[in-house]
């Protein structure tokens, strides 16, 4: 009889039973760009399709360019210290019949000590229909005096 009681007893206590799920209160995951999680290197080109483009502008570079589901990106890696003349404040992504893709984020990574390699990555919000044909990249400093201007960038298809 005193088993029976015993929820009854608890719940009129305000008590839990050991045995109760206590449900765990909701979690927000923040949305992480391409940028932040190819800065950290936690995501590479075997994470989203990625392509393979020339640098043009006198500077030794690599450029690559990747998609996921919603955004685009740009990544310029420079073997040494950075050679742009400024600090890159802001990105444009200008593409066919001059359309704008908007920036979402642009990360300058220093030189990591295992490879020596500075990054700039540069990150646009691209729905899969979006962010067709050959886009323009400049990269400026606060003043908008222009560090960079990186034609011939394309992304790949989904």
């Amino acid at each position: 009889m005193l088993l029976f009681l015993l929820p009854f007893l608890a719940a009129a206590d305000g008590g839990v039973s050991a045995d109760a799920v206590t449900p765990l209160p909701d979690q927000v995951c923040p949305v992480v760009g391409l940028a932040a999680m190819l800065s950290k290197t936690t995501l590479d080109q075997r994470g989203v399709k990625a392509l393979e483009l020339r640098g043009l502008s006198g500077v030794e570079f690599q450029v690559r360019s990747f998609r996921s589901a919603r955004r685009v990106s740009v990544q310029l890696e420079f073997s040494g210290p950075m050679p742009l003349s400024g600090k890159v404040a802001r990105a444009s992504l200008m593409g066919p019949n001059h359309q704008p893709l908007t920036i979402v984020e642009v990360i300058e990574v220093a030189p990591a000590p295992e490879d020596g390699i500075a990054r700039i990555i540069v990150e646009a919000e691209a729905q899969p229909r979006e962010a067709h044909g050959v886009y323009t990249l400049e990269l400026q400093d606060a003043e908008g005096t222009r560090l960079l201007v990186q034609p011939g960038v394309r992304f790949p298809s989904i």
